[in-house]
């Protein structure tokens, strides 16, 4: 009975909240027009969607237990790179960033009514992997807002693993951050694929983890450290991921 209460009760009020703020998502609309550059206006739309991201999870029944090893400040822009295990991802780095931060998303999240809205005013971008054209822009899009102070997240899996396995990165998929010249912190989420499991419709609650690992300054690599960087990302997650 309770995760039945607890996803109508989420679904209810998810939807409530989109309306109320309606108003903001309007102004902000017309302030950011799709270019949200602007420190005042970053921080701004930080504060809601880092709010919305917090009430999210506690709607979810979400407990999250936080590990902060980067070393980096929170006035810092980062590339986080994390591996991507279910739902509730999203909203617990946004949770958990602690800084204005967008995502590279896949492109259907696009679709969804209000929300992408909001996405589209973060800075996020809605990857298109059919086209490759667009890609190339997107790819520049992204290191123009790192290098403008927009934290960016990846998840070079590419998809929900809706499990505890990790799967391959995709090539060239820190590239942003190396074009950008900023540090790339590694991330591993543990067990948020147990907060709304694939087999069922309801949210269940529980516990997960967020490992910030040490940051990795880019833009002093060599030509060697650039080839291992990839492998260097994925280990450090899976290490994570391996811990009790």
């Amino acid at each position: 009975m309770i995760p039945f209460l607890r996803t109508l009760f989420f679904f209810v009020v998810f939807w409530a909240h989109q309306i109320l703020i309606l108003p903001l998502l309007l102004l902000f609309s017309i302030l950011v027009r799709d270019t949200p550059t602007r420190t005042a206006q970053r921080r701004s739309v930080h504060l809601i969607t880092h709010s919305w991201a917090r009430m999210i999870c506690w709607l979810g029944g979400v407990k999250l237990q936080v590990m902060d090893r980067s070393g980096v400040s929170r006035d810092e822009t980062v590339l986080w790179v994390s591996n991507h295990q279910g739902d509730f991802d999203i909203p617990i780095l946004l949770a958990t960033a602690g800084r204005p931060t967008a995502f590279v998303a896949k492109k259907e999240l696009s679709g969804i009514p209000l929300v992408s809205r909001w996405m589209s005013i973060m800075g996020c971008i809605f990857l298109d992997r059919q086209n490759r054209r667009k890609q190339v822009e997107q790819v520049k899009q992204a290191v123009a807002h790192l290098q403008g102070g927009i934290s960016m997240v990846i998840f070079p899996e590419g998809t929900r693993s809706h499990g505890p396995q990790m799967g391959e990165f995709a090539k060239g998929s820190l590239q942003i951050g190396l074009r950008a010249g900023v540090p790339i912190v590694p991330v591993t989420l543990r067990d948020t694929y147990t907060l709304y499991p694939k087999s069922k419709k309801l949210f269940p609650g529980g516990t997960a983890a967020v490992i910030f690992h040490p940051a990795i300054p880019t833009s002093d690599l060599t030509p060697e450290e650039r080839t291992a960087l990839q492998t260097r990302v994925q280990e450090q997650i899976q290490k994570g991921l391996d811990e009790s």
